[in-house]
């Protein structure tokens, strides 16, 4: 488990499979727009102490470049996303192989396969996250492999996030990757069920 500190906010996706709770915990429906969710952050961040969240969670299914938070986050819907800038610390997509570079050059990696069998050959989510990093001036989390959760489990206590499977990326305000783990990836994916074998069994 991974636990963020306080004060934090989270819009679950209403299409996301988990649900996660924080210090503020929105649902999101596919016809909410980039700007109301803006400006939800803003009003979070006006209420908390010195006017800033430390974390703001995106929990939603995502592509390479692009997230299906509301009507859709990528570089071409994120500008109103500029107004949360100096109002969070940092804020973690929580979601599919958001900042993967699809395409040949990684079409051999382990997941490769089971990426063919969603049709995700495409995307340059290094580009997004790094762009939307230096537009939102926060420090930017992001996952480059598929995500998955244990079977018995939706929901995760206040203030904590399961753990990430495969290479997460933390970005710097200036859009350059300045930290990043490995954590296991999925194993045993079966690209007919669309199941896989999680392991860290959060």
């Amino acid at each position: 488990m991974i636990t963020i500190t306080s004060p934090s906010m989270v819009f679950n996706d209403n299409r996301s499979n988990r649900l996660f709770t924080m210090d503020v915990t929105e649902a999101v429906a596919a016809t909410d727009t980039q700007r109301a969710l803006v400006n939800k952050v803003v009003a979070a961040a006006a209420r908390a102490t010195g006017n800033r969240l430390d974390n703001l969670i995106l929990n939603a299914h995502g592509t390479p470049g692009s997230f299906q938070i509301g009507t859709g986050l990528n570089i071409n819907t994120m500008a109103p996303w500029a107004d949360v800038k100096n109002k969070v610390f940092k804020i973690w997509f929580r979601g599919c192989l958001v900042a993967r570079i699809a395409g040949a050059h990684t079409a051999r990696h382990g997941d490769g396969a089971a990426l063919r069998a969603y049709g995700v050959n495409s995307g340059n989510g290094h580009a997004f996250i790094s762009a939307f990093a230096r537009l939102t001036g926060c420090y930017v989390v992001a996952p480059t492999e598929m995500q998955s959760a244990a079977r018995q489990r939706s929901s995760y206590p206040r203030g904590q996030l399961d753990s990430y499977e495969g290479l997460l990326l933390s970005y710097d305000p200036q859009g350059n990757i300045s930290w990043q783990h490995r954590y296991p990836s999925l194993y045993g994916h079966d690209t007919t069920a669309r199941t896989a074998r999680v392991p860290n069994r959060e």
